[in-house]
């Protein structure tokens, strides 16, 4: 991916990149994206997107396979240049490109694990290719292979790490460290117009792992109780026309603000109650630590990651994610005690600065890269 974006992939890799700077410590960011490569690049992308029409796998295996020569031809140029530098990959196939750059004996090849559970469950979910079909056997093929030669892994959660565990057992032999994702406090600052006074706010990809027609279904709960509750929905994807339609069906239209897409998304925290998550699987999503920095309590469902991120009944709570009026009932019960939710807002600033807060975290993340071997 180019550095700049809104993935969590993006956030993580800006803020280590701004830590680095800021400590005058030396690095160099390698992506496919670079005046050289850009012909070359072009030219992937026009055939990428006549594929994605004809033969949605095919622009799969376009997609790795070219961004990962445009990434080798720029790697290979550092890594000659750099005969003890420290890769600190962000996905397997990266891994892999890197592995083919290695030259000098003190190279060291380490990774991230961003990835819920494999990146071909990511193309899967979105409906580019079949679950076993070939292009996915490559992908979990390809990590299977790759995973277990890394001189260092890190990975954001402890639900990651122990699913890692279970399906690459051999895993368990690289060096590894638990070191969370991290950002920098937001600058105090007014609060954006679009966000003042509303209830809740949830950031993410409209799109189906994250679940946004709960959110509708428990604002429609809400409203059947008599409290009309207001959403800022900030983002864009495949689903947004589908949400939008659901939210005129569902009587709640009027309610939810569809801010789109926003570079500083999470801007728009601050001047909302809660913040509110539905997707059925995370790692650990950095919008909830974004939440936490603005201290905004959290409500989300207890799966993958998200339950490292915060403590039930203390910085939020934990809510189903299969019974709207079940989440209903624990929206409402936080909203109407004020007292409940102020003291949550404070915890989730003082949980922010003492487990994700960037100088303490990317700190750690500096010395654990540098630690050979």
């Amino acid at each position: 991916m180019r550095l700049e974006g809104t993935t969590g992939l993006q956030t993580h890799m800006r803020e280590f990149e701004a830590f680095l700077r800021e400590h005058g410590l030396p690095h160099e960011v390698a992506t496919p994206f670079y005046t050289a490569g850009a012909p070359l690049l072009y030219l992937f992308v026009g055939w990428r997107r006549v594929l994605e029409v004809v033969c949605k796998p095919a622009a799969v295996w376009l997609y790795r396979s070219g961004h990962a020569l445009l990434l080798w031809w720029r790697l290979r140029g550092l890594m000659a240049r750099h005969p003890r530098c420290v890769v600190y990959a962000q996905c397997p196939l990266s891994v892999a490109v890197a592995m083919r750059c290695v030259r000098f004996p003190d190279q060291v090849v380490t990774m991230v694990v961003h990835f819920n559970l494999s990146q071909a469950d990511e193309w899967i979910d979105k409906g580019y290719i079949a679950p076993n079909g070939s292009i996915a056997r490559g992908i979990r093929d390809l990590e299977q292979s790759v995973l277990p030669r890394l001189q260092g892994m890190v990975y954001v959660s402890r639900f990651m790490q122990n699913e890692l565990i279970r399906k690459v057992p051999s895993v368990q032999a690289v060096r590894s460290a638990v070191i969370p994702n991290f950002v920098k406090a937001l600058p105090a600052g007014e609060v954006l117009e679009a966000a003042k006074e509303r209830n809740l706010v949830s950031i993410g990809t409209l799109e189906p792992r994250k679940n946004q027609q709960f959110l509708l279904h428990v604002l429609a709960q809400a409203k059947s109780r008599g409290r009309v509750l207001t959403l800022t929905l900030v983002g864009d994807g495949p689903d947004r026309g589908a949400l939008e339609a659901l939210a005129l069906q569902l009587g709640v239209a009027e309610q939810v603000f569809f801010a789109g897409f926003s570079a500083g998304a999470r801007a728009f925290i601050p001047g909302h109650q809660l913040y509110v998550h539905a997707a059925r699987m995370e790692n650990l999503p950095l919008v909830l630590i974004e939440a936490l920095s603005a201290g905004v309590p959290i409500l989300a469902g207890a799966v993958g990651g998200i339950v490292e991120v915060f403590n039930e009944g203390v910085e939020g709570r934990f809510w189903p994610l299969d019974d709207p009026s079940a989440a209903c009932d624990i929206v409402l019960d936080v909203l109407e005690h004020e007292g409940r939710l102020n003291r949550m807002g404070r915890a989730a600033s003082a949980r922010f600065k003492a487990v994700f807060e960037s100088a303490v975290v990317g700190q750690r993340l500096h010395d654990f890269l540098l630690s050979r071997p």
